[in-house]
This record gives structure tokens, sequence and C-alpha cells, in this order.
């Protein structure tokens, strides 16, 4: 069972959107597959086609094998779910006195046997990001290619190394790779700062770049993945190469 942490500095660089995809990828691979939403804004349901009335999530009800959705795209998942202001505070309090709380529980879902855990995470530092990187053996810092995301990074690997993170995480061996999302190929500031990171990361970045893809949000407007809506669009190839390096590096 393989747990990879998807995680980033800032918010809006396409992380829930990238995950989801993944995840029925990996799927398509014959791979069983559970993705768990460990960010408050609950966006995981939306993605996998869950029922917008539903309320349930993993601060109510754990994460147990009972509470698992199936969703109609071959993976599975548990959403974060819709809570009060109360109840999330309360969570994120227990969360930080248990900092091994979701390690401990996804131990308990090997008896589903999945292949891949992927934990869809909030942008910065909050009390999730510690908990997905000691579940994790892997870890994706999804970023964009612009000033914004580029200096992000020194922040967010900063709180990696009081984490613990450097090479790997005690305990988990988390290896870490950039991964850069919707690229534009056509843009020279895109490009200044992909050299930018290539020369500051070298070998943490992944190997290969989501480019930017006006299929992705369409397929989203139609409840759909852009691997199943437009399997040969450019996003759609970029998320099967990056499934492909998973598997052959895990």
């Amino acid at each position: 069972m393989h747990v990879i942490s998807l995680i980033s500095g800032k918010g809006g660089v396409g992380k829930t959107t990238l995950t989801t995809n993944l995840a029925i990828a990996l799927g398509q691979r014959g791979k069983r597959v559970l993705v768990i939403d460990l960010d408050p804004q609950n966006a995981v349901r939306l993605h996998l086609a869950m029922d917008p009335g539903d309320d349930a999530g993993l601060v109510r009800e754990g994460i147990f094998p009972e509470v698992i959705f199936h969703s109609p795209f071959g993976v599975d998942f548990i959403p974060f779910g819709r809570v009060t202001e109360e109840e999330l505070l309360e969570f994120e309090s227990a969360l930080e006195a248990r900092p091994e709380w979701v390690a401990t529980a996804i131990q308990g879902l090997r008896v589903a046997a999945y292949d891949y855990i992927l934990l869809d995470t909030p942008p910065g530092a909050t009390v999730y990001l510690p908990q997905a990187l000691k579940a994790a053996e892997r870890a994706l810092v999804v970023v964009l290619a612009d000033a914004a995301s580029y200096n992000s990074l020194s922040k967010l690997f900063k709180l990696l190394a009081e984490y613990g993170v450097h090479d790997t995480y005690p305990h988990t061996s988390t290896t870490t790779h950039i991964l850069l999302n919707q690229m534009q190929e056509n843009s020279e500031l895109g490009q200044q700062v992909r050299t930018a990171l290539m020369n500051t990361y070298g070998a943490k970045m992944a190997p290969m770049v989501i480019h930017r893809d006006a299929t992705v949000p369409e397929a989203l407007a139609y409840e759909r993945s852009v691997l199943q809506y437009e399997p040969d669009a450019p996003a759609s190839r970029d998320i099967q190469h990056l499934a492909d390096w998973l598997r052959t590096t895990a």
C-alpha cells in the first residue's frame, strides 16, 4: 500500500483536481485507489460525484472501511465532510494532540487492500500537513509556474524541515518531489520560473509537467474526469505519464 500526500505552499494551484484525476489514472491501470480529503474545503466529493446533500465525512465518522464512498470513476474516497466551525475547531485541536491520527487510521485500512492512498491537503502551514507527512511515504508539492508559487517553496521546505522532512521523513521515508501544474509552454514567465525551479531544486523536480488545458475545467463542469472526457487532451496525457512514473518509482 503506497500512501502519497499532495501538498502546496499556496492555494489555487489545482491540487484537488490533480489528486482526483491522478487517482482515476491509477485506477485505470488496475490499481485499487482511495482518496482521503484532509482539506476543510471538502472539495474532493465534488470531483468524485458524491451526492451534494450528503454531509458525511472523516471529521464525524473517522477513517474506517465502513465510511468509504465508491465513485463512478473506479476509485474510492473518504470526504472531509461538511461541518460547523465549532466542530472544525474541535477536530483540529484533536489532531494537534494526536499527530499520528491519520497515519494510525490508514494502517487500519490495510484490510481493504488498496494499492494507493492519496491524501489531499489544504495549502500552507496547517495542522493537516504534519498529519499527512507522517502517514505518507511520498509527497508531491504542487506548484504553478509563477513567482508566487516559486516564492512559497522556500517557506514550505522550511516547514518540512521543522517536521523532520529532508530527503526522507523518519519512520515513513517520505520522498518529496515538486510537480509543475497548469504549465503554459508559450509563457515566457512560465519558462523562466521553470528554469529557476530546475536550477534551485534540481533532482527534486518531477520529470514531467501538467500542462494548462481548457478541457480540465470543462470536464469538471460536466461532472467528468478529464481522462474520460478527453483521453487525448494534453493534461490527460500528462496525468497518465505521472501515474506511470509513480508506479515505476514506487
